[in-house]
């Protein structure tokens, strides 16, 4: 989901920053160790820092000792702004992609990291997300989630399909399930909004847009939502809507699991986040990467940038920081990182292997492919009406029937251009 700035104010908040302040601020020289605070928002990976990567890093960084300072990922945003105000922020701060941390950079909480041989590892698009307004380089990236389309093999052997690589191979993949009658072809409902743009609209469009061209092209004013690519991406979304099962108006993004879990769906559009849970009964599951509109068409992959970690600009300790932050492009961290959480995927310019055989699937889709995040995330959302929540609605009115993709392109547009400024 998208995050969002959460206000600094709130007496509860305030609250429980001074409480956290005598248990994550920033970490101070200890003899001969220097101990670091980390903080993040990823509550559920505290055993997997604690006993696996934390233990990793000490074993070739004996003098460094890291505590890992984990806040609920809905309270996190207020409280790193908190302990930021009350002078007691962890020396290392997991970093928000985009609005949040650009918002965070310009109040001044991070070190500019330019020079750091970490970065090294990244190209200029793995390092958008966290960069600032004088393009410098505020994080070290850690992870992103890729989007694709599961696939019952299955289902597939007994049909006789192939995976399809262009528009109209799948449509015809489609077809084919659907004459059939055994099977839903595709499990997509509509009832869930943000899942029609970051499955579906973000992951096939970027082939129809070209992937950072048109993204940066909305950003600095010279393409609008109204151009033929565009508008040919939500025709291309809109043009699914004779596979989606019986009732798709009602159905959740967890029906659609579901649906496919249990066997009843040849295909279903969903993000690598979801590796465990779509292979947890057993199928034989594999992933294709969005068709392109035509052979031989460059083919686009949907990459969302997830955590990247920063240094602190009140760190005592920016040193030893530094020396962790390096360490995050370690084939030490990295092949722990990634086999412990099936679905994120390490940003570096070398990929490591991934024991999961559906995540090193996942991972070869951006072989061969131009990377680009999530259309409407960054700078495009951070007015009113939000661009991505707008993007929601207009996808479920389109499948609802009551907007085409000219009329949605076009109120989008319009919706757009009454608060937002173009970068250019």
């Amino acid at each position: 989901m998208r995050s969002r700035l959460a206000p600094i104010a709130a007496i509860a908040v305030t609250a429980m920053g001074l409480a956290l302040a005598g248990c994550a601020g920033g970490g101070a020289d200890s003899g001969d160790t220097t101990k670091l605070v980390l903080g993040s928002w990823r509550t559920e990976d505290i055993a997997m820092w604690e006993d696996e990567i934390l233990p990793a890093f000490h074993e070739a960084n004996p003098d460094i000792e890291v505590e890992f300072a984990a806040t609920d990922t809905n309270d996190y945003n207020a409280a790193i702004q908190s302990q930021v105000a009350g002078g007691n922020a962890p020396d290392l701060i997991t970093c928000r992609p985009f609005d949040v941390n650009r918002a965070w950079i310009e109040d001044g909480y991070f070190d500019d990291l330019t020079g750091l041989e970490a970065l090294d590892s990244f190209t200029p698009t793995a390092l958008a997300a966290w960069t600032g307004a004088d393009d410098a380089p505020y994080c070290v990236p850690v992870a992103s989630v890729l989007a694709g389309f599961y696939y019952n093999k299955a289902i597939f052997d007994e049909l006789g399909l192939e995976v399809p690589t262009t528009q109209a191979e799948f449509v015809d993949v489609l077809q084919a399930v659907k004459d059939n009658g055994k099977y839903t072809p595709l499990a997509l409902g509509s009832a869930d909004g943000w899942q029609l743009a970051y499955n579906v609209l973000y992951s096939m469009g970027p082939n129809y847009w070209k992937g950072e061209e048109g993204r940066l092209g909305l950003i600095d004013g010279t393409q609008k939502l109204t151009d033929p690519d565009f508008v040919a991406a939500f025709q291309a979304v809109d043009d699914l809507k004779p596979y989606l099962p019986s009732g798709f108006e009602a159905i959740t993004y967890d029906d659609m699991g579901q649906l496919f879990n249990l066997g009843q769906a040849a295909i279903i559009p969903d993000g690598s986040w979801n590796i465990n849970q779509l292979t947890s009964t057993g199928l034989d599951v594999g992933v294709f990467g969005a068709p392109v509109p035509e052979a031989g068409d460059q083919r686009y992959q949907q990459e969302m940038p997830d955590m990247a970690i920063g240094l602190s600009a009140d760190s005592k300790n920016k040193e030893a920081a530094k020396v962790f932050l390096n360490w995050l492009t370690s084939d030490d961290f990295l092949s722990i990182f990634v086999n412990k959480l099936p679905g994120f995927f390490a940003m570096t310019t070398d990929a490591p292997s991934y024991d999961n055989p559906l995540a090193q699937e996942f991972s070869d889709l951006k072989t061969d492919a131009e990377l680009t995040p999530r259309l409407a995330l960054d700078r495009l959302s951070a007015g009113t009406p939000p661009l991505d929540d707008e993007i929601w609605v207009a996808l479920q009115e389109m499948y609802a029937g009551t907007l085409t993709p000219d009329t949605a392109t076009a109120q989008l547009q319009a919706d757009l251009e009454s608060w937002y400024v173009p970068a250019g």
